[in-house]
Parts: C-alpha cells; structure tokens; sequence
C-alpha cells in the first residue's frame, strides 16, 4: 500500500519521526531542564522523515517536501488560517499533481532541446502516430504536431487542470488530441512512438505494457529515466543543461 501511494508514506515518514522527536524532547527537558527550539525540532523532523522516507521508497523529491512540510504546517499553525485554507490548497494540488499521488509521477515538461530531439527521431513515413503517456501541459504534443502535420499526435494526462490546460492549448491544432484518463488503461497498439517523461518508479511496468501491446518496429522512449534491468537500444545525451538523456527501446 505505501509504495503505491507514495503520500502514506511521506505522511507515515513525518508521523513516525514526530513521535520520537517529541519523546526525545520530553525526556531531555526532564533531565537537562532544556527547552530544544521549535526551528531546531523542525529542522531535525524534516531531515528525519526525508531520510525515512527514502527507505521508505519514496523518489528523491520527495526529500525537498519532507523537509519543508513540518515548518508549513507549523507556520499555519502559528498564523491559526480557517479551516477552509487546509481543504483549498489540497484540492489546488491534487488538480495539478495527482500523478504524484495515485501513480508516483511527478509533473515533468520536456523542455525545447527535447521537442527537437524527438522531431528528428519520429520515423519519416506519413502518418506516423505518437503518443505522450504523461503529456502534462502537452507543449512537447502541439510542437510536434506543428512540425509533423502529416502524423497524428495523442497525450494521455490524469490530472485535472494539466489536462484542461491541454485541451486549451491544443484547440485549433487538428492532428493532435489529449486523452483525459489512466495511461494504464491506454492502449498502445496503434501507435509508433510512445514516448514518457514519469519517474523511475513505473518504467518496469511501462516497459511491460509497452512489450505486450505494441507492434514489431514501434519505439519506447523515455525521457531521463531507464528501464531498470533492460538494456536501451539507443541512448541520445542532449546538449541542454540539464544533459537530458532520451532512452531508446525497439519494440
């Protein structure tokens, strides 16, 4: 259950470390009569979940929001913000990241050199078909679409205001499409190119679907993140600043 809901266990990773900081607390002011600072048990709880978390198998990200969440939590705390605040903000970032929490992806845009780099590596014949499993705010899925107006263009996004933004961005654009759903449920038959920019935690799984269900020819290629234990065909380091890496596989 925690590894396929990563916020359990960033919460199971705060309450658990929040309860021994605590105790320590308790039992240094008994015996050394000594007040710890509360930005100094923030810090410490901070540090801890992250590093708890991590065994926990969250991804590395996660670190930035375990460090920071006890000190939003107490700074609300301290400024006593109604109710109501609490429920808008989760609602305001579930509608933005509820890949983050149901399927452990994160919010990635491809950037520029990457836009290229995939143009150059779509197949020449017409009516090539391309699929963006995580097609976020789609602007990878418009600059293709533009560039390519022969092939066919498809993103699939869960998240509700990426997607909106998407079919926005996308009117008017008449080879491209966003598809709002689960890229599980996604069939990959029909496509050439199926390209993702997710995380390290769903590859293997990705890479199984994309083996039963695409044809003889088609291409995987994801962005940053291998398939753990499968050698990619081809590797292309790009010359941005992030050195982005696009895996390869030939299905």
């Amino acid at each position: 259950m925690l590894k396929r809901f990563p916020v359990l266990s960033a919460l199971a990773a705060q309450l658990v470390t929040a309860a021994v900081l605590l105790a320590l607390a308790i039992i240094v002011k008994r015996m050394f009569g000594l007040i710890v600072p509360v930005p100094a048990l923030l810090l410490l709880q901070g540090v801890a979940a992250a590093f708890l978390g991590e065994r926990l198998g969250l991804a590395p990200w996660w670190r930035i929001i375990n460090v920071v969440l006890p000190f939003a939590v107490w700074g609300a705390w301290v400024l006593e913000l109604p109710a109501w605040v609490y429920l808008v903000a989760l609602l305001g970032l579930l509608a933005f990241f509820w890949n983050s929490a149901d399927e452990r992806v994160p919010l990635y845009l491809s950037n520029t050199a990457t836009r290229e780099a995939l143009a150059t590596l779509l197949p020449a014949q017409t009516g090539v078909r391309f699929l963006d499993i995580g097609a976020g705010l789609s602007g990878t899925l418009a600059h293709l679409a533009r560039m390519r107006p022969d092939g066919y263009f498809a993103g699939v996004e869960s998240a509700p205001v990426p997607a909106l933004i998407s079919r926005l961005r996308l009117m008017g654009v008449a080879n491209a499409r966003l598809i709002y759903g689960d890229l599980w449920r996604q069939e990959l038959a029909s496509y050439d190119v199926v390209y993702c920019f997710l995380s390290p935690a769903p590859m293997a799984e990705v890479y199984r679907k994309a083996k039963a269900e695409m044809r003889r020819g088609s291409v995987l290629i994801s962005n940053s993140f291998a398939v753990p234990q499968v050698a990619p065909d081809e590797v292309y380091e790009l010359e941005d600043r992030r050195r982005t890496r696009l895996y390869l596989y030939r299905l």
